[in-house]
């Protein structure tokens, strides 16, 4: 009889260096953010992203997800012509169960959010894990929680040390002073996003305040982290960097407002792409701070130079229409 090892650690996500190495050895099993636990019993060679985090993993370790999911029907940027062949699973929050099904992955990863009401379904098709990505405690244990069930939990953990690191020296070396918001446009609708998503975790660890502050629920609950913004509490914000991120192609609405706030007069609006709401993979949060640190501190920090063209930030367009 073969005796399935489950170290105490990655039940609890807490390892040693001795812990990861364990790990690495199959069976193993991992606990979700829905604590439930997950067995894999060999290491998963094709990988179905539920949400660009496990694509953004799999890439970061030298590998690809087999399938990955879209967001407002588009492919994620940030990764490039990397992820351009890869299978179509349908929009993030409605994934199409028979090119899963056809696709026969050995591991899904998704977020919690968007699949756990179909958990049973995906459980049917191939051991899954889903996690919530949205502060920076969640990054950190889904990066570490999905890197075991891969095998490579010791790649996973360097990855966490080395994000915390490049972000305290980035950090110690921003001059501080400003003061920012992060929205998310659904039809024309901004959400402005509060201090505890990971997005405007990095923000903060520049030096930059949140203007919009933080949820009155956080940490006791973690959702919502984001809620709807009027223009004219955008205007009594005033801050002076707006960051916005729209899944369509097409420009931000015009409104009277725009032209009053001192992001817009100093040109200091950017349009980001999808990495900013959904930055918890390791390429993303990675990309997400070196490119604020820039967009903050022009004169401190260089433009990144590996960030694709189509995932950069630009200037935002507006439309009178």
């Amino acid at each position: 009889m073969r005796l399935f090892i489950i170290p105490f650690a990655v039940l609890f996500g807490v390892f040693t260096r001795t812990e990861l190495l364990l790990a690495d050895t199959y069976p193993v099993a991992i606990t979700d953010d829905r604590q439930q636990l997950v067995t894999l019993t060999h290491r998963p060679e094709s990988v179905a992203a539920i949400s660009v985090f496990a694509a953004d993993v799999m890439q970061a370790l030298g590998s690809q997800a087999s399938g990955l999911s879209t967001l407002n029907h588009q492919r994620t940027r940030f990764l490039g012509d990397t992820v351009a062949h890869v299978t179509d699973l349908g929009e993030v929050h409605e994934t199409n169960m028979e090119v899963l099904t056809q696709l026969k992955p050995d591991l899904i990863v998704g977020i919690r959010t968007y699949t756990e009401p179909h958990a049973a379904k995906f459980e049917q098709i191939a051991p899954f894990l889903a996690y919530d990505l949205i502060d920076y405690a969640d990054s950190d244990r889904a990066i570490l929680g999905m890197t075991t069930a891969l095998g490579k939990a010791e790649e996973g953990a360097q990855l966490n040390r080395d994000f915390a690191a490049r972000m305290a020296e980035l950090g110690n070396k921003a001059p501080g002073g400003l003061r920012s918001v992060l929205l998310w446009y659904w039809d024309d609708v901004p959400f402005a996003f509060y201090d505890h998503h990971l997005a405007v975790h990095i923000m903060r660890e520049l030096q930059v305040n949140n203007a919009f502050g933080a949820s009155e629920l956080a940490p006791s609950l973690k959702n919502p982290f984001a809620a709807p913004i009027s223009m004219e509490k955008l205007l009594q914000l005033d801050p002076d960097v707006i960051l916005a991120f729209k899944g369509d192609s097409g420009p931000f609405a015009q409104h009277p407002v725009w032209q009053r706030l001192t992001a817009v007069k100093q040109q200091r609006v950017y349009r980001v792409a999808d990495h900013y709401v959904m930055p918890h993979g390791p390429i993303a949060r990675d990309m997400v701070l070196r490119e604020l640190a820039h967009l903050f501190y022009p004169a401190t920090f260089a433009a990144p130079s590996d960030i694709p063209v189509a995932a950069r930030a630009r200037p935002a367009a507006f439309s009178s229409d």
